[in-house]
C-alpha cells in the first residue's frame, strides 16, 4: 500500500466507525426526547442519558441542543424532498402532480411521525423569532423550493415569485395542517380511510389559488 502499513488504518476506521454510532445514537435519543417532551423541555442531560452516553461525548459531536436540532431538522427534510420529487417526464397534468405531492406527504408522515412532529416544532422555533441565525429557516426554505420545482412545469410564464412562494406555502400549510389535527383525534387507519375526500379538497384549493 505504497509503503503505508495497513495496520495503522484499521484503528482510524474503527473509530470512525464507532463514532458515526455514537452520533446516531444521539440523534435517535435528542428525536424521541424531542417529540416526547418537546424541545425546550428536553435537556442535554436527558438525551445523552437516553443515548447512554457522557456529556463529554455529546461536546465532540454537536456544539449545544440547537445544533443536534438543526441536524435532526436537515435530515428530516432531507427525506421528504427526496419523497416528494418527481421525475419531469412523469406523465399527467396539475390535477396528478398535486396528489402525488399529498400521496408522498401523506406517505412519509404515517412512515415517520416523530419527524413529522419534529418539523412541527421547528416551525414554531422559527415564528417565535427564536432562530437567530437563520440556520434551521434554511431547511425549510429550501423543501418551499422544492414544491416550487414540482410546480414549475405547469405555472404560466411570468407569474410573480411571491405567488409561486405563496402556492408552495399554501401546500405545505394544508398538509402539515391537516396532520396536526388528524395526529390528534385519529389512528392510523382512520387517517388513510379520509385520505380521499382529504386529497380531493387539497387539489381544488390549490387550483382555486392558482386561479386567482
Amino acid at each position: 500500500m505504497n509503503g503505508v502499513d495497513k495496520n495503522t488504518l484499521w484503528p482510524m476506521g474503527r473509530a470512525q466507525r464507532r463514532a458515526g454510532k455514537t452520533r446516531m445514537k444521539l440523534l435517535d435519543a435528542a428525536l424521541a426526547v424531542f417529540t416526547e417532551i418537546g424541545v425546550d423541555a428536553a435537556s442535554i442531560e436527558k438525551i445523552t442519558e437516553r443515548a447512554d452516553v457522557g456529556k463529554g461525548t455529546f461536546y465532540r459531536h454537536f456544539a449545544d441542543k440547537r445544533s443536534l436540532l438543526q441536524a435532526l431538522i436537515e435530515e428530516a427534510i432531507e427525506k421528504l424532498n427526496v419523497r416528494i420529487t418527481d421525475d419531469a417526464e412523469t406523465p399527467g397534468g396539475f390535477e396528478t402532480r398535486l396528489e402525488r405531492l399529498f400521496d408522498e406527504h401523506v406517505n412519509f408522515f404515517l412512515q415517520y411521525p416523530r419527524q413529522y412532529i419534529l418539523l412541527f416544532q421547528g416551525r414554531m422555533f422559527i415564528k417565535l423569532g427564536r432562530d437567530l441565525t437563520g440556520e434551521i429557516e434554511a431547511p425549510y426554505l429550501r423543501y418551499l423550493e422544492t414544491l416550487e420545482r414540482q410546480m414549475a412545469t405547469f405555472l404560466p410564464d411570468g407569474m410573480q415569485p411571491t405567488k409561486i412562494r405563496g402556492l408552495s406555502c399554501a401546500i405545505a400549510g394544508f398538509v402539515f395542517g391537516f396532520f396536526s389535527f388528524a395526529m390528534i383525534g385519529l389512528t392510523k387507519e382512520e387517517i388513510e380511510e379520509s385520505l380521499r375526500p382529504v386529497r380531493k379538497a387539497f387539489v381544488d384549493s390549490m387550483a382555486k389559488f392558482l386561479a386567482r
